[in-house]
């Protein structure tokens, strides 16, 4: 499943696990978080797949539009994680951003940054809410069977 590669992908990057933690224990999720996960931390939510077929039927590209949520308390702590995301740490980046990459046994072949959007949920006003930022991605990847 794309989602899972993309977990996979992001626990290669340097930046990123610097800031969720690595391996097992890091904080990136698909869909939703657990109830145990401190912040900061990543939720990945896919938003829908759009494969391509050919006049035979045949199927190959698959075009799927991904929200990566970068949750931290402070507006500062999510618009870093966004960026290790993104970047890796360089420029021009290594991360997420323009990724040609095998995950999870999933090749991606292209992975489109389209925009980002800062919020923060309704609340009491108080400090203890969490600051989310979230990251638009197009990816072009290969269909398996």
């Amino acid at each position: 499943m794309i989602d899972d590669a993309l977990v996979a992908y992001l626990k290669t990057l340097t930046a990123v696990t610097a800031i969720v933690g690595t391996g097992d224990d890091a904080r990136i999720r698909p869909d939703r978080l657990e109830d145990s996960d401190t912040r900061p931390c990543i939720v990945i939510e896919v938003e829908d797949e759009d494969p391509a077929n050919d006049l035979t039927g045949t199927g190959g590209l698959v075009f799927t539009d991904v929200s990566i949520y970068s949750i931290a308390r402070t507006k500062a702590a999510a618009r870093a994680l966004a960026e290790a995301i993104r970047l890796n740490g360089t420029d021009p980046g290594t991360g997420l951003a323009g990724c040609h990459a095998t995950a999870a046994s999933i090749q991606f072949d292209a992975v489109l940054y389209s925009t980002q959007i800062d919020y923060i949920p309704l609340g009491d006003g108080s400090s203890r809410g969490n600051w989310h930022v979230n990251s638009l991605y197009t990816v072009s990847y290969q269909e398996t069977i």
